[in-house]
């Protein structure tokens, strides 16, 4: 009979236990996540990210070349989420003291259990190289508590990349715009040079039109000299005739 009692207890406390565990368990489970991704993370029809996708999830956020600025592609399992506005925020620590340095308000949020985006992180907004920035996605519910539904970290780096060089087609591109801004400052039509081009009828380059030449009508310089002169000759002899006589 007195271990009647004993093994009451512990028949209670194996229970209490076995909640215990499976509470930590389930909010272990079900706890929100954000990943981060250097490109654009592949996500599945239901919002998971695939085993592709994964490739893409880094801890470190190097800049875009040449740029102050950070591109991150934002991935988050929430935990318990509502429709209404959804809050990214990033925070970083600061002499022992974290500070919130910039948030991202998705005002149409449907409720969805993932949340996947792509957001800017501009140095003008507060970010910088070689810092590690907390991440929380909140909502605040109907009686003003502000709920995390999930958090992550992630570090900004500079490696110093330079940008990529421009491609053959875009040079080509940007000869072909340059040559259009130079064509319609010069007033030309593009079809100079190609023979194509029609002159104007009132042009000054042309000449006059060719004389032409009517056969048995018309006498040359030379022809009217030497008929002169044959005249004058016959002339001179019949003067010298009739003195003679």
């Amino acid at each position: 009979m007195t271990s009647t009692p004993r093994i009451n207890f512990l028949r209670r406390l194996t229970l209490s236990s076995a909640f215990a565990l499976a509470a930590l368990s389930s909010a272990a489970a079900y706890a929100g996540e954000v990943k981060v991704g250097a490109t654009p993370i592949e996500i599945d029809g239901t919002g998971k990210i695939t085993a592709t996708g994964k490739s893409a999830v880094v801890d470190t956020l190097d800049e875009v070349p040449g740029e102050d600025r950070w591109i991150a592609y934002i991935h988050a399992k929430l935990d318990n989420p509502a429709p209404g506005p959804l809050y990214i925020e990033f925070f970083q620590e600061l002499d022992g003291n974290k500070s919130s340095v910039w948030r991202h308000d998705e005002n149409d949020f449907a409720g969805d259990k993932w949340f996947y985006g792509e957001l800017e992180l501009d140095g003008r907004k507060g970010f910088d190289k070689n810092r590690t920035y907390d991440i929380k996605v909140t909502q605040v519910n109907a009686k003003g508590k502000e709920l995390t539904l999930a958090s992550g970290k992630i570090k900004l780096i500079k490696s110093g990349k330079k940008p990529e060089a421009p491609k053959e087609e875009e040079k080509e591109d940007e000869a072909a715009a340059e040559q259009d801004a130079h064509d319609s400052l010069g007033g030309g039509d593009g079809n100079e040079g190609d023979g194509s081009s029609t002159p104007n009828p009132g042009s000054a380059s042309e000449g006059p039109p060719p004389v032409e030449k009517k056969k048995g009508c018309s006498v040359d310089a030379d022809g009217n000299a030497w008929n002169g002169a044959m005249v004058l000759l016959a002339l001179g002899a019949g003067f010298i005739l009739r003195r003679r006589r």
